[in-house]
């Protein structure tokens, strides 16, 4: 009989599919050796794969799972010496794997085997056992680590491991409890005892002082005073006490204290213990400011040296003070973004609010009203438009009006107010399928800043500051009795007031001077200046018959003032002057709320960060965990993402 089987899609080695082979014939033998119920069958196997060969005959060298477990099995139903090696020539199962034509196959030995096998004696079988080479990939490595024995450790540096000052007193405690019980064996059970516990602590108290002050404690037993300048300690008038610590002398010797608070035990700044106490004492005064937890250093007897910068530095690295005292992330303000310093035409680039509500009068209902401000970037030029509600659909409406009066807008920056995100969604719907040359002669691109990020519109922001105030004096007068006409009527009264204020202070007081540069300068020369006039414009163009060549003159004008005597006014920075420390991902990090208290602020995790032109990082992505609960009152934990700009969250811990 004969048996087949088609290779695995999984890509696997040649070696590994002439051993599931060699199995396949294994389990073969098994099933016809039952069947035929015969006793004593001498069974011979053959394969053309030396690795094979190899991998039965193998004594010494480990096999990972696949092949292991495949030899394991050859193994355990035929022995080594049953398997010999015949050669691809002889070898009929080749025909099964490469395929034979008709003609081929009449000729061929699959229906009768070998010719040796026909002959009354089988020829002496070879065994040729291919050599297993080190880098073949089914062997394990071995690994054979040379180890070194270390010298035997001190005490003080097992000390080192442990994390908190509590749990290794304590274990001090229990340890110099075995060594009594171990001497008088008597075992003494229950919680360490206060004098254990105290004991414990001047026995740690004098390893580090042994371990920091050898020299001084060696001069103080030899009774020379430690009191010259380039000792770091003459200050102190060190001495001795009766269990060898090392003590501050002082000038409290008569006053009513402790022994142990009138004369402190000293402790390194750099010692692993000094770090230990300063963090359980910090804890322990519930984590307030560097003058208690001193305060409560040396109430219990304690004196490091360079107490204050040491309490200052774990309180700079402590988790909760960060937490409840930390002030939130800032970064060096940016630079302006192109749009603000190019010369185009008023309102191509734009940021646009909501103000309101307004209240007004219908018959005798009364309504509420909004305010849509743009703010033209380039010139500060500002346009009102009135909408009804806070919807998208109030908002297309109203853009569309704006940009039938000024025309196209390029590019809209906003906050990530619903309506705006609903407009920009309804555009994008739109223009899917259109070409790119025609988006772009759409335009209104949308560009959207982080939530919470107010500072980042100042711009606009600033102006609406500006028409409230404006627009309060008006509405004062009112007193509620506008209808919506009306207030359209004052929102542009407001639009042609504020467009008349002037962008610089200069000149302002001289009467021989130049008029003032407003944004009504440029906007009612629109309908005939479109981009920037090129060329060179002369002030004799004024007196020409050419009208074009005055507005041209006029215009050119325009700019050329605009830069020189307003945009070179934004050069400075108004606040954040440094470079700070760029958040990275994985910071763990608080996120503000200005509607809970801080214990209540919850944690978050930085998932991406959104460096600026400048390489500066202002903007954030988070991954918060918010929990809420169903209608039987069962919390539900699920994870949202939000972006945040860095001036709303407090670092917790950095990332490595």
């Amino acid at each position: 009989m004969g048996k087949a089987r088609v290779s695995p899609t999984k890509v696997t080695t040649i070696p590994r599919l002439e051993l599931t082979a060699a199995v396949v014939a294994v389990q073969t033998s098994d099933m016809l050796r039952n069947e035929l119920e015969i006793q004593d069958l001498k069974e011979f196997f053959w394969t053309d794969s030396t690795v094979v060969l190899g991998y039965i005959n193998n004594d010494a060298k480990r096999f990972h799972v696949f092949v292991a477990n495949r030899v394991q099995r050859i193994r355990s139903s035929t022995k080594p010496e049953q398997w010999a090696y015949v050669d691809s020539e002889n070898n009929p199962a080749d025909h099964a794997s490469r395929g034979l034509t008709a003609e081929q196959l009449k000729t061929s030995n699959w229906f009768t085997g070998p010719k040796f096998l026909w002959k009354t004696e089988l020829p002496e079988r070879e065994c040729k056992l291919g050599e297993i080479k080190e880098d073949d990939p089914e062997i394990c490595k071995a690994l054979v680590c040379n180890t070194a024995a270390k010298e035997s450790r001190s005490l003080f540096d097992h000390l080192q491991k442990f994390s908190d000052w509590s749990r290794l007193v304590k274990a001090i405690a229990r340890l110099k409890r075995k060594i009594k019980e171990f001497k008088v064996k008597q075992p003494n059970k229950g919680s360490t005892s206060l004098e254990e516990r105290t004991e414990a602590e001047l026995f740690i108290i004098k390893l580090v002082q042994q371990e920091s002050f050898s020299d001084e404690i060696k001069s103080l037993k030899l009774k020379k005073v430690v009191n010259t300048k380039k000792n770091r300690l003459y200050k102190l008038n060190l001495f001795l006490d009766k269990e060898g610590i090392l003590r501050v002398g002082g000038r409290l010797s008569q006053a009513t204290l402790h022994p142990y608070v009138k004369h402190p035990a000293i402790l390194p700044k750099n010692s692993h213990m000094s770090v230990l106490l300063t963090k359980h004492f910090h804890e322990k005064v519930h984590h307030q400011g560097r003058g208690m937890t001193m305060n409560e250093l040396r109430a219990n007897g304690l004196w490091i040296l360079g107490c204050s910068g040491m309490v200052s530095s774990h309180i700079f690295k402590c988790v909760k003070c960060r937490k409840y005292r930390r002030p939130a992330e800032e970064q060096r303000m940016g630079d302006l973004p192109q749009d603000r310093m190019e010369t185009t035409p008023p309102f191509t680039y734009a940021g646009i609010d909501c103000f309101g509500p307004i209240y007004i009068k219908d018959g005798r209902k009364e309504l509420k009203r909004y305010g849509l401000l743009l703010t033209c970037l380039c010139s500060r030029a500002i346009h009102i438009e009135m909408i009804d509600d806070m919807t998208t659909d109030s908002f297309i409406n109203a853009l569309r009006a704006f940009i039938g009066i000024r025309g196209n807008v390029r590019q809209l920056r906003c906050d990530q107010g619903s309506n705006f995100v609903g407009a920009r969604r309804e555009f994008a719907q739109l223009m899917k399928g259109m070409d790119l040359e025609r988006v772009k002669a759409l335009g209104c691109e949308f560009l959207m800043n982080p939530p919470a990020a107010s500072h980042m519109g100042g711009v606009w922001e600033r102006q609406i500051r500006t028409i409230r105030s404006v627009l309060s004096a008006i509405l004062d007068q009112s007193a509620q009795r506008l209808d919506s006409t009306s207030l359209r009527t004052f929102l542009y009264e407001v639009m042609a007031i504020v467009n008349s204020r002037p962008l610089t202070t200069e000149h302002l007081n001289d009467p021989s001077g130049p008029e003032p540069l407003t944004p009504n300068h440029i906007l009612t020369m629109k309908s005939t200046v479109i981009l920037p006039p090129p060329g060179q414009f002369t002030r004799e163009d004024l007196y020409l018959r050419k009208r074009w060549r005055r507005v041209q003159y006029l215009a050119n004008e325009f700019w050329t003032r605009w830069k020189k005597e307003y945009i070179l006014n934004l050069q400075s920075r108004q606040k954040w002057y440094k470079n700070r420390r760029n958040l990275k991902v994985n910071d763990i990090v608080v996120l503000q709320n200005e509607l809970a208290p801080r214990n209540e602020w919850k944690l978050a995790r930085i998932i991406e960060v959104y460096p600026g032109s400048d390489g500066r990082v202002r903007k954030l992505k988070l991954m918060v965990s918010d929990t809420t609960f169903d209608k039987k009152g069962k919390p539900i934990t699920k994870t949202v993402f939000l972006e945040r700009p860095i001036h709303k969250v407090v670092v917790l811990l950095e990332a490595s």
